[in-house]
């Protein structure tokens, strides 16, 4: 696992896909009792992402964001 930092060419794409999954409903950051989503590193494959309590769901939720180029790399 590494982290990538908010100037790499990958840090928008993840939290505007992020923010596109229904459960989020535009929402990149779905802010809840302090709790918003975080960043928890990325592998080769995917960004890792978690929210410890999740407004929709009141409970904590996991996002794995296929990396640009990951499907590329499986075929």
């Amino acid at each position: 696992m590494h982290y990538i930092d908010i100037n790499h060419p990958e840090w928008q794409r993840m939290w505007e896909e992020l923010a596109g999954y229904p459960l989020n409903n535009g929402d990149p950051l779905c802010v809840n009792e302090k709790a918003c989503w975080e960043y928890m590193g990325s592998t080769d494959d995917h960004h890792h992402l978690r929210h410890a309590c999740h407004p929709l769901s009141n409970k904590a939720e996991y996002m794995y964001i296929e990396r640009t180029g990951a499907a590329l790399r499986w075929a």
